[in-house]
């Protein structure tokens, strides 16, 4: 967060793992896996960024459902892309996502935003901060949209390098780590 005022305020949460499950971290996704998110992505600035719930029950709940299948995960404050590579950089791997199964994710405020701003839905989709959804790496057997209640979409898989998105018409792009970028 950058604030040019005269207070900030921080603060600093501490947690520890559920009973019996190990912390999910982001340096253990493995080539094969697929890549889920929990909800709809892009356009927060449109109030969500003020008003939203953290996926703590639900990440829980996945630990939980998933066990040894959940290999990695991370919270998308920052952008999808740019949160993305963040997690294959931590875990060695690389990415491609599908256009087609991101599309389903994309939200109606990203949607609103695009009509009026220039930008593409889906570049809001993958580059607006503050979404607060789970990015999931997991076993690719995974093929339920709901697990233990929560809804999960399939929006691509790990492979070995790079980070690309793969077009409807066959076309493979890299993807750039855009979103967010905190200052120091």
């Amino acid at each position: 967060t950058a604030w040019n005022q005269p207070l900030a305020i921080d603060v600093c949460v501490l947690g520890t793992p559920y009973a019996g499950h190990p912390p999910v971290r982001r340096d253990r996704a493995r080539v094969g896996d697929g890549l889920f998110v929990t909800g709809p992505l892009g356009g927060s600035i449109l109030g969500e960024h003020l008003d939203f719930t953290p996926r703590v029950h639900e990440a829980r709940a996945l630990t939980k459902s998933l066990g040894h299948k959940l290999h990695a995960m991370i919270d998308i404050s920052d952008g999808l892309s740019l949160d993305l590579h963040r997690l294959c950089a931590a875990s060695g791997v690389g990415a491609r996502l599908e256009r087609d199964d991101l599309n389903r994710v994309i939200s109606r405020a990203a949607r609103e935003l695009a009509s009026g701003d220039g930008r593409g839905a889906l570049d809001h989709a993958l580059n607006d901060g503050e979404d607060f959804e789970l990015l999931l790496a997991a076993d690719a057997t995974i093929d339920r949209e709901s697990v233990d209640a929560v809804t999960l979409y399939r929006i691509g898989i790990v492979r070995e390098s790079g980070v690309e998105i793969a077009g409807d018409d066959g076309q493979v792009t890299p993807l750039q780590p855009r979103g967010f970028e905190h200052r120091t």
